[in-house]
């Protein structure tokens, strides 16, 4: 059975062959049939084209001729024409010479009628017995053509036309030749020729003689319609005939073509023998060079053949590859293969075995490679594969990944099946860098040297290393060595339990942030168009649990809120951060009821113990496809709404228009913030401070404005809180703080400001080696320090205030003052302010409001300044609106007032003009 299946395989691959060599043949006989045609073509036009040249040479010669017999030999008319001219300049009536003039004429025996018209009127017409009853008759009774004369004032002729006499008719030719006296028209004077006298003055009959028949034709200027004058036969067809034209003034036209057409019947047969001659000849050489090439084929074979393989040898795949580049012009993708312990592997598996793996590894490039390639066997493991196909690093990777699986091995050793892989390296190979040999030379060393640099070992650690960073599309190779292959073997087992480190959360045993990303991911690869919802939860104030209690209490508040969660999200359960929680949706419900019955899991207190914990949760929700494409667009997107939540002071936000206007308002911000930075166009304004003992204006503050493109300017909170989420508020307050000094050193003096105070956000107080940074901006402008107020708000102080307050009092030591903004928000404690590290006290524009209505604030205002009178602290109060405000406030005892009432904040040449004014 297998035998009678081999022959039926070996007979069908037989009948391929030889449909595939009866195809070639076929196709050099439709090529030297091709090449004949053309060139017998390509003669036949040759012979014709001569030929009509001949023509042409004869048209041009006919019709020179016509023109000089019919406007010269012929035209009789002219002679009298200019004969009356000058009878006519004399004033002689016509009378007494035209019958003397024209009886030369007359005695002629072609000439049949002469006559004289003076203006429109027929003076005298001769023979008078013949013609003499058509004197006195106007030139409108004639034919039209003595009217076209008139209108054209030049010789016209016409014929053959019908003469009537008073025995009969004959056919004549006309020629009129008008009188001019100073290009006016006085008269004219017509010759009627005989016919067939004309036809013999032509010589068209020659034509004939010389194998040509002609036809002489004109356009009747009356109908348009064509009127044959001559032809040498009625029946011939001149549609492919050569044609001149000339005017007497209508158009005439003659038309010649061989009588035995453009090509003779012995011209064809002649070129018929040709054209079988020069196809016989091809095929004998194209015999020849079939030959030759079998011949040469048959040789090349065993020079540059693999004979177990059939692939190309070195020497084979080199030249073949030298071809490539050479012909082609265009770049090759080179790709090597060896094959690990292959050397040892056949010694153990036997030539058989070995023979049997060779003759498959053409048949599986062939199955596997779609585009053109060449390829050839090195040495006993080495395989190079040439490919004609632009691919991109990915491409080439995945390509040469694939390739190494099809020349993968499988032995058994010792009863043991094991698999010999395929190790691989490529580059491109362009024409002009080097010859194929080169090339394939620093391809085999590049792989070698890669080879040296990489063990077994390293290539194990970096595969659990990626592992561990998450990524899932990790494989552990074998070896052909024993231990090797165990210990893959081993790590492919626990590769499930890495992934599991990798996408769960120790602590809850839940999915973490990669984990919802690779999820959402497959749930969206595997069908784009099913909706699903995304929604986020934040327990509130959480960390107040971790504090007042312990963390393991927290721990526990946080299982049981993931065991709630798991009801109505399932396994899309997620752990992004401490207390923060996704959650993905495959229902349909909408988002606003699904975040109610969210609410509603979370309004019975979580029970620890003896203990109760009532928990407030904040909710924000998005939908996929509407709110973002792509995994990540979702997180961010829900993240924004969160943060939006917080900022609002809301339990519920749904990602919806107006969040993404504020994110695409916040990016847009961020976007002129950086610009701005980058191209130093950040504007600094700066609001002047009264000091109240002098009336003038002693110090003011820098103030940050960034345009809106619109022409007013974003707000400053919200241009500092962007940059401080975003990473960049170093920049933004470094770019501030040289500003400012520089203002301060240039400008400080002339316009009599002592100091100007300049915002501090904690992240820069935070930073390492923050005092050093800050002192080195403020010395790189020269201004003195003892002018520099480094301004930072209260409540950012209060929380981080050991680490806030050495960075001051290094400053402080340094000689640059420290003023406490927003006093009297939040914390506001008077005992403390004698341990604080400041010179200066502003006073918060929520506590100045309130001391013309409320007399407890205006007794703080009071109790204030006398306690940092106390300590020595200058005290500044802010918002100052009203004259009613600034006169209680003067009357407090503080020392500067800052505040629209005096001034607001303005741009730098502003208040320069101001302060100078």
């Amino acid at each position: 059975m297998e035998k009678d299946i081999i022959t039926s395989i070996g007979i069908e691959e037989c009948m391929k062959r030889l449909m595939k060599q009866r195809f070639k043949y076929l196709m050099a006989i439709l090529l030297i049939l091709a090449i004949t045609a053309s060139s017998g073509l390509l003669l036949r036009q040759s012979i014709r084209d001569t030929r009509e040249k001949e023509a042409e040479n004869i048209l041009f010669y006919y019709r020179e001729k016509i023109l000089l017999q019919m406007q010269g030999t012929m035209n009789e008319a002219n002679a009298l024409a200019r004969t009356a001219y000058v009878m006519e300049k004399k004033q002689i009536d016509p009378s007494d010479w035209f019958h003397t003039a024209a009886e030369p004429l007359l005695k002629r025996e072609e000439v049949r009628l002469v006559c004289l018209f003076k203006g429109d009127v027929m003076a005298s017409a001769l023979p008078q017995d013949k013609f003499g009853n058509l004197v006195g008759r106007d030139l409108q009774e004639f034919s039209y053509i003595y009217t076209l004369a008139k209108v054209v004032k030049d010789l016209v002729v016409e014929g053959p036309v019908l003469l009537e006499n008073g025995t009969g008719q004959e056919e004549v030719f006309l020629f009129l030749q008008p009188i001019l006296m100073e290009d006016a028209y006085m008269g004219l004077v017509a010759v009627a020729l005989d016919k067939d006298y004309v036809f013999g003055q032509m010589g068209l009959d020659e034509l004939y003689a010389k194998g040509y028949d002609y036809e002489l034709w004109r356009v009747e200027p009356q109908n348009g319609n064509k009127e044959v004058i001559a032809g040498s036969r009625t029946d011939t067809d001149f549609s492919q005939a050569q044609k001149t034209n000339f005017y007497l003034p209508t158009e005439w036209t003659l038309s010649i073509q061989p009588a035995d057409g453009w090509l003779s019947s012995g011209q064809r047969l002649g070129l018929s023998l040709l054209c079988v001659l020069l196809a016989a000849f091809l095929l004998l050489m194209a015999r020849l060079i079939y030959r030759n090439t079998v011949l040469n084929r048959t040789m090349r074979k065993t020079d540059y053949e693999d004979k177990d393989t059939g692939l190309y040898n070195r020497k084979g795949f080199t030249a073949a590859l030298d071809g490539w580049l050479s012909d082609t012009g265009t770049d090759v993708m080179l790709f090597y293969f060896s094959i690990e312990g292959y050397t040892q592997a056949i010694r153990l598996i036997g030539p058989e075995e070995e023979a049997a793996f060779l003759k498959n590894i053409r048949p599986r490039m062939d199955d596997y490679i779609h585009s053109p390639y060449i390829a050839g066997r090195l040495d006993a493991g080495g395989y190079v594969v040439a490919v004609q196909e632009k691919m991109e690093e990915q491409q080439r990777e995945d390509f040469a990944k694939g390739l190494s699986l099809e020349l993968l091995m499988q032995v058994r050793i010792d009863g043991e099946k094991s698999f010999l892989m395929a190790r691989y390296q490529y580059a491109v190979c362009r024409p002009g860098s080097g010859g194929a040999e080169e090339e394939l030379s620093k391809l085999i060393c590049a792989y070698y040297h890669r080879v040296d640099q990489e063990s077994p070992i390293r290539k194990l650690t970096e595969k659990c290393r990626q592992l561990i960073e998450g990524k899932n599309d990790v494989t552990f190779d074998e070896y052909t060595d024993m231990d090797m292959m165990e210990l893959s073997k081993t790590f492919n087992q626990y590769r499930k339990q890495v992934e599991q480190l990798a996408y769960t959360d120790p602590m809850f045993h839940v999915g973490n942030r990669p984990k919802f990303l690779r999820d959402a991911n497959m749930l969206i690869s595997y069908d784009k168009k099913r909706r699903f919802s995304l929604y986020c939860l934040d327990i509130c104030s959480f960390s107040q649990y971790n504090e007042l209690f312990s963390a393991n209490i927290g721990d526990e508040i946080l299982h049981e809120v993931l065991r709630r969660l798991s009801r109505p999200f399932g396994a899309y359960v997620y752990r992004i951060n401490g207390d923060v929680f996704l959650g993905v949706s495959l229902s349909n419900e909408g988002a606003e009821s699904f975040v109610l019955r969210l609410q509603k899991l979370f309004a019975v207190p979580i029970m620890v113990g003896s203990l109760s914990f009532p928990l407030q949760v904040r909710i924000a929700a998005c939908l996929y496809p509407e709110h973002g494409e792509t995994p990540g667009t979702l997180l961010d997107h829900i993240q924004s709404a969160l943060r939006f939540a917080k900022e609002s002071d809301q339990l519920i936000a749904i990602y919806n228009e107006r969040l993404e206007e504020i994110i695409r308002t916040e990016a847009d911000i961020l976007r002129r913030m950086k610009e701005a930075i980058g191209n130093g166009t950040l504007e600094v304004w700066y609001q002047p401070i009264m000091l109240l003992e002098e009336g003038r204006y002693r110090a003011a503050e820098a103030l940050v404005r960034l345009p809106d493109g619109k022409g007013g300017y974003f707000s400053a909170g919200q241009v500092i809180s962007l940059a401080e989420r975003n990473g960049i508020v170093e920049e933004l307050g470094d770019y501030v703080l040289t500003k400012a000094c520089a203002f301060m050193k240039e400008q400080g003096d002339r316009l009599g400001v002592q100091r100007i105070g300049i915002n501090l956000s904690v992240q820069q107080l935070l930073l390492d080696n923050s005092a050093g940074h800050l002192l080195e901006l403020i010395r790189s402008t020269g201004v003195d320090l003892n002018r520099i107020t480094l301004e930072i708000t209260e409540s950012i102080l209060i929380q981080s205030i050991d680490r806030a307050s050495k960075t001051l009092e290094k400053l402080r030591q340094a000689g640059a003052h420290i003023a406490l903004d927003d006093f009297g928000v939040g914390y506001s404690s008077l005992n403390y302010l004698s341990n604080l590290p400041v010179d200066i006290i502003k006073i918060d524009r929520s506590l100045t409001q309130q001391i013309l209505t409320q007399p407890k604030q205006y007794k703080l205002l009071k109790t204030i300044v006398d306690m940092a009178s106390i300590n020595g602290l200058v005290v500044v109060a802010e918002g100052v609106e009203t004259e009613a405000e600034q006169k209680a406030i003067a009357a407090s005892g503080l020392q500067y007032i800052q505040g629209y009432y005096y001034a607001r904040p303005m741009s730098d040449e502003k208040l320069m003009q101001s302060l100078q004014d």
